[in-house]
């Protein structure tokens, strides 16, 4: 008995271990995904860009984040979650000490890619590790929780530009944003735990002689439903998300907001998000099912509908703001803590960096819209309710996931 009470502990601990590393890695990925947000007014006018251009610029780091999530979940499945995890985060974080030496906008545009690139990388294997931390039990609540540190994060980064100031220097973030991974990277080289059932089920099938190609990974046998929908909705989802982190500041000044109110608005929406989503996902760890889903959709629906005609309120929107976050980011949240039981252990990082290239596809055409339609004359009402149509669609695909049985 003593010998089960000491493996049982030893597992406990660095199941532990894990979450409180992911979760710090989230906090610090949620401030440098913010960051262009947080600095977009002020580094605009510095280097003379446009909307449009600026809405290039935003686009810059989600595109990198697209490739790099997929990448990063396929290299994981060959070295493992830690290692990818370790060399994404020290990959993200030089790159953000960079954008604060970048001399205009050809070295912005480039900087930005690489870092998403590492931002990318990071995210699919915090994913995996955290739902296989606990011997695959609680991985919704697990997964949700460790990613809540982004918008906590994304708070964070928000507050720095608060104390910052209107006047503040834009570069702050970035160097906030780029030592704290560099100081973490080296911390869960030595500490972090990688997977034990990822280890298990890599020694058994190279004991087996088996091979997956990424094709077979998410079309093989009966995933093709559940990867589409997924990829579905979290695309929409996603793009709802980033459209307002990227822009959420700007699209207030554009109500008439101070840049200190927009930038405390930001604030309470990365607080709703961070709060509420971990809420949400612990109902739906509870009793799994298409409600809690239903309800984050409606919610962020309802939302929308308050939050584009409304006025210079600062109370209301600050808290319409923060309910927005926390429906649609409980509504990401979910989806990711769900992706991994689609697909087998072996292969999870392939599957889950699938599901998280396509939110990150999400997360560059969301900016991008957003500086087109601004560019084009839209006003911040109509970008708003722009979302709407676009809430639907990420609402039908992420019912109709649930209809399907997941593999684990």
């Amino acid at each position: 008995m003593n010998v089960i009470a000491t493996l049982d502990s030893g597992r406990e601990q660095r199941a532990n271990t894990t979450l409180a590393l992911c979760f710090l890695a989230a906090v610090i990925e949620g401030i440098d995904l913010q960051s262009m947000g947080i600095a977009a007014p002020s580094l605009g006018p510095e280097f003379r860009l446009s909307r449009q251009q600026l809405g290039v610029v935003l686009l810059a780091s989600p595109l990198g984040l697209f490739f790099g999530a997929f990448i990063g979940g396929r290299i994981a499945d060959f070295w493992g979650r830690k290692s990818a995890l370790v060399l994404a985060t020290a990959l993200f974080g030089a790159l953000q000490l960079c954008t604060a030496w970048a001399t205009g906008l050809a070295s912005l545009l480039v900087i930005r890619f690489l870092c998403g690139l590492g931002l990318g990388g990071a995210f699919p294997n915090l994913i995996a590790l955290t739902a296989e931390a606990s011997g695959g039990r609680n991985s919704i609540i697990n997964v949700v929780i460790t990613v809540a540190g982004m918008p906590a994060g994304g708070a964070l980064a928000s507050l720095i530009g608060f104390l910052a100031g209107a006047n503040g220097d834009w570069r702050i973030v970035f160097y906030v944003g780029g030592i704290a991974p560099l100081a973490l990277a080296p911390v869960m080289a030595l500490a972090l735990p990688e997977s034990a059932l990822f280890r298990e089920a890599k020694a058994a099938a190279a004991a087996a002689g088996t091979k997956h190609t990424t094709l077979e990974v998410l079309f093989g046998g009966t995933r093709a439903g559940p990867t589409l929908l997924l990829w579905v909705a979290v695309f929409f989802t996603t793009l709802v998300t980033y459209l307002l982190l990227n822009w959420m500041p700007v699209l207030m000044g554009a109500k008439g907001f101070s840049k200190t109110d927009a930038l405390l608005i930001q604030i309470l929406f990365n607080v709703g998000a961070a709060l509420g989503s971990v809420y949400l996902g612990w109902r739906m760890q509870r009793r799994p099912g298409r409600m809690v889903l239903l309800i984050c959709y409606a919610g962020l629906a309802a939302g929308l509908v308050v939050m584009a005609p409304l006025g210079k309120h600062l109370l209301l929107a600050a808290s319409t703001a923060a309910a927005i976050g926390a429906f649609v980011l409980g509504a990401q949240f979910i989806l990711y803590g769900l992706a991994p039981a689609y697909y087998a252990v072996e292969t999870r990082g392939t599957g889950t960096g699938a599901t998280v290239a396509a939110s990150r596809l999400g997360s560059a055409v969301g900016p991008f819209i957003a500086g087109m339609l601004l560019g084009h004359g839209a006003s911040e009402t109509h970008v708003l309710q722009a979302l709407l149509p676009v809430t639907a669609l990420a609402a039908a695909a992420a019912l109709g996931l649930l209809f399907l049985q997941r593999r684990a």
